[in-house]
């Protein structure tokens, strides 16, 4: 009986403390592969806006300057555009400025509904043979506007991921401590294909 009191202590400890919310921060690293398509143009990345209301000034100032840098080596990586250039250089006539804008960055994550009484049920084997334990919800949503040389807009993409997934002992994920990074990597990612795209075909 004691055995069973421990047991239960425990997997309520790990339920009271599987609740928790969080901003997906990255990083944001290079494209699995490059583009299909480079720009015969040159690009400059505007500073990076995150404008998730659900954040503080500073947690937006800060994750911002971050996202700016890491997008810079993104883009340059990607083989988007045919070169990527910074401040304090200039736009040529047929050269872009990119401006994204994160909008929401949101994650959660909840103790799994059918965790606990797994877990007792099996006297643990839910958990050992990977049962779910929690819950992970991310709610992305960005924006991707090119612009020319003189401020008019040439592409314009917003895109927004919304997914839940379940997480088991043995999952990536379980002590990931870049929760999100996967999933703000794939909006990046779609923002930047669907508006080289719309670049393409003017």
């Amino acid at each position: 009986m004691k055995t069973l009191h421990y047991l239960i202590a425990g997997l309520l400890g790990l339920t009271l403390h599987g609740c928790v919310s969080f901003n997906p921060a990255g990083p944001i690293g290079d494209p699995e592969r490059t583009a299909a398509v480079t720009q015969p143009r040159a690009a400059m990345l505007a500073d990076v806006v995150v404008s998730d209301p659900g954040m503080d000034a500073d947690e937006r100032h800060n994750l911002a300057r971050q996202f700016t840098q890491q997008l810079n080596h993104r883009v340059e990586k990607g083989a988007y555009f045919e070169q990527v250039i910074s401040f304090p250089a200039k736009l040529g006539e047929q050269d872009v400025l990119l401006k994204f804008d994160f909008s929401q960055l949101q994650g959660k994550r909840t103790p799994h509904p059918a965790y606990f009484p797994g877990a007792l049920l099996t006297l643990t084997v839910w958990i050992w043979v990977n049962g779910p334990i929690y819950v992970d919800r991310y709610d992305l949503t960005g924006q991707l506007s090119i612009e020319d040389a003189h401020g008019a807009l040439l592409a314009s993409s917003r895109k927004t991921i919304a997914v839940e997934q379940n997480t088991g002992l043995w999952d990536a994920d379980y002590m990931n401590a870049a929760l999100g990074a996967a999933q703000l990597n794939q909006l990046v990612e779609q923002l930047l294909q669907d508006s080289s795209t719309q670049l393409s075909q003017r």
